[in-house]
């Protein structure tokens, strides 16, 4: 399903090419817009796939995967999170794309910066404008996958479908994991098992990653496995059997992924299906929308 708008502005069609001012912006409702947080980056999979996607920096320092790459210093790209995600005079920009990726390592949406922990990095999940938004298009037939840190994201917008460890009320209060792991995941979704087995490895390279619990009754777990947690620095850590790592759900007309990993950080193989099989309506060679009977908007 493809939808095209004039206007002024740019096409983008892919991150290989880059973006091309064209004069006339035909937006497609699959294009793909891909927050950029310090800790993930799905752009390379996307690029591997042929899949258009457009940057947006949310980085709150510099993205931890590519420290080397001068450009990818926060404020040093023309287009922002928060631009993305704000209405500005009645225009939306996330209204132009079809799927969201928040990247764990988005600025906005934690307590403090990671860095500093006297700075307060609450922008985004503090303000009702962009949070609504991000629930308005989670709710349309839309795509959203969210990574790790971006979490109070989901449970903002949509709080029965995951339970994650730890204070539902608190920011930050799941980024508890135990880091350095490699987890062996049971693979419980068919079309993932056809791609990279019934077990596989996932790897959790940071320590505070976002810990689940259980999810509501809509919500499919992808991939589950053992992991453990620490509360806090003073108590022993705490391991949960079987608990979700990767969970996807619907809304009204949309669909929502949620991993509790970095999907940078897994090998190419699971990369790829995460993306082509985890997220129903995204295809190769194109963007995606879910495949939904919903109004959608």
């Amino acid at each position: 399903m493809r939808h095209w708008r004039a206007g002024a502005g740019f096409l983008c069609v892919g991150l290989a090419s880059g973006c091309i001012d064209n004069g006339v912006k035909a937006t497609r409702s699959d294009n793909v817009a891909v927050v950029l947080g310090d800790f993930d980056d799905l752009t390379t999979s996307l690029v591997a796939l042929n899949i258009a996607s457009e940057p947006w920096d949310g980085f709150v320092v510099q993205a931890t995967y590519e420290p080397e790459d001068d450009r990818l210093h926060r404020g040093e790209m023309a287009l922002q999170a928060e631009a993305l995600l704000t209405d500005s005079e009645g225009d939306l920009d996330l209204d132009n794309y079809g799927t969201l990726f928040v990247s764990s390592g988005t600025r906005g949406l934690g307590v403090a910066q990671y860095n500093d922990g006297t700075v307060p990095d609450n922008g985004i999940i503090s303000n009702t404008d962009p949070l609504g938004n991000v629930c308005d298009f989670g709710e349309k037939d839309r795509l959203v996958l969210a990574t790790d840190w971006s979490y109070d994201l989901v449970e903002f917008c949509w709080p029965d479908a995951i339970d994650f460890v730890g204070d539902d009320a608190q920011v930050d209060a799941a980024q508890t994991g135990v880091a350095g792991l490699d987890v062996l995941a049971t693979v419980n979704d068919e079309a993932l098992r056809a791609d990279v087995g019934e077990v596989v490895s996932v790897t959790y390279d940071y320590s505070a990653w976002s810990v689940i619990e259980s999810v509501g009754t809509d919500s499919e777990v992808l991939l589950s496995g053992d992991v453990s947690f620490q509360a806090s620095a003073t108590e022993a850590a705490t391991t949960l059997t079987n608990v979700p790592l990767l969970v996807r759900f619907p809304t009204r007309s949309g669909v929502v992924v949620f991993s509790t990993f970095h999907i940078s950080a897994q090998n190419p193989t699971l990369q790829q299906a995460i993306l082509l099989d985890g997220m129903e309506g995204l295809s190769r060679d194109g963007g995606g929308v879910p495949d939904s009977g919903g109004t959608g908007g």
